[in-house]
Formats: C-alpha cells, sequence, structure tokens
C-alpha cells in the first residue's frame, strides 16, 4: 500500500474532554441568561463547529443571543485553560498508537470543529508538533457532516478515498467519513453510543486502542491484496 492516511477526530477521540465541554457550556448558558443544557445535549454537539453546534442545541435562539452564547463558552474555555490544574486527559493508548503508526509510515491527519487556536494548543500540549502531516477544523470550511475537512486532508497529501480511513466518536465523524467515500471507524469511549455509531454506518465499532491498531492493520492488508 504505497500511501496510507488516518485522519483523527480529537474531542472524544484522541482526548477526553467531556467534562471540560460540558462544564464550559454550562457556564456560557448562565452567562448568557440561558438554562444550562444537560450532559445529553452537549454531548449530540460536539464536533460540530462552535456557532454550528449551538444552533442545534437551541434552536429557537435568534442569531445575536446564539453567538452570544458561542462568545460566551469560547471565553469560559479560555479561564479554565488559565486553571494551572486544568487538564485534559488522552485516552489511555492514544499517545502510543500515535506515534506506533507514524513509524509505521502512515500520513496522518485531523478534522476536527475545533478552532484554529484550538489546535494549536492541543499540538503544544500533546507534543504533537511532529505527528500531525496536515489539519483542517471549522475556521476552515463547512462543519461536519459535510466532508470538506476530510476532503482537504486527503487532497493536501495527495491521497485518495480508498488508501484513507477516518477515526472518530461521533455520528457527525460516521457520516462526514461515508460522505468522503473513506473507512469509517467509530470509537464507542467518546460522546456518541454504539448504537448510535451502528446507526450514522460505521464500517467498524472498537472499544480500546488495541482493538483501533487491529483495525488499521487489518485495513493495510486488506488493501495489499
Amino acid at each position: 500500500m504505497s500511501l496510507k492516511l488516518v485522519v483523527w477526530d480529537v474531542d472524544g477521540t484522541l482526548v477526553d474532554s467531556r467534562a471540560s465541554i460540558f462544564k464550559a457550556l454550562q457556564e456560557a448558558a448562565v452567562t448568557v441568561g440561558l438554562d444550562a443544557p444537560t450532559y445529553d445535549e452537549v454531548r449530540q454537539i460536539v464536533g460540530l463547529s462552535l456557532l454550528e453546534a449551538v444552533r442545534h442545541m437551541r434552536p429557537d435562539l435568534a442569531p445575536d443571543r446564539a453567538e452570544a452564547y458561542a462568545s460566551a463558552y469560547k471565553q469560559a474555555f479560555i479561564r479554565m485553560h488559565g486553571d494551572p490544574d486544568f487538564h485534559e486527559p488522552l485516552y489511555p493508548g492514544a499517545e502510543e498508537t500515535l506515534r506506533r503508526l507514524k513509524r509505521d509510515g502512515w500520513l496522518i491527519g485531523m478534522a476536527t470543529g475545533k478552532s484554529r487556536r484550538g489546535i494549536e494548543r492541543n499540538t503544544e500540549v500533546y507534543g504533537w508538533g511532529d505527528v500531525f502531516d496536515t489539519s483542517f477544523c471549522a475556521d476552515d470550511g463547512p462543519s461536519k457532516p459535510h466532508p470538506h475537512m476530510l476532503d482537504c486532508n486527503m487532497v493536501a497529501l495527495g491521497v485518495d478515498a480508498h488508501q484513507t480511513v477516518m477515526i472518530g466518536d461521533t455520528t457527525h465523524d460516521i457520516h462526514m467519513g461515508r460522505a468522503a467515500k473513506v473507512r469509517t471507524i467509530g470509537v464507542s469511549w467518546g460522546f456518541h453510543t454504539v448504537e448510535e455509531l451502528q446507526a450514522a454506518g460505521a464500517d467498524v465499532i472498537v472499544h480500546d486502542f488495541n482493538q483501533l491498531n487491529a483495525a488499521l492493520d487489518a485495513f493495510v492488508l486488506e488493501n495489499m491484496l
């Protein structure tokens, strides 16, 4: 297999940001005078670009109120990151898997609903400067599940759809991957349930990084035949 590209979602797939995203959205709601969202409401919108997520979660909000909520979320997140005790851990096995794939010659991309600033922060915190070959985010074009970010990864690295795997924890990731006609792997440890990932049409669903590594190795072998 001459080229092989794995494109990662971040929140809920590599980084366990469930508590911090929930807390920031709750704080932001209080700031702008809205009822605080439930965790179930929050988990459904993670992966979308911020304003799209707010509109999805609160479709009744006027545009200016939606923008105010999104802005309050950004400010809440900045405050949280300013706390010296703030930490969003990587899921067990994430760092080892990224490094193993790099050693094995995979191209590594990113497709995330985070902002470019968020990507830069993660890159610094987790030491990813030498890991990701490319990254595309909510600042670069249409939100998931539109295939734009995934298509941009493939074009930037000169890789075709049949050589590409999309890994994510939400149905937004799976729908994006299917729209781009790439292999999709859903992970069960993030924001969406196994049943939701299955209904979205994930090609494979894994429950830990050992299973994920095995699925990626199987993809390579399949494409070498």
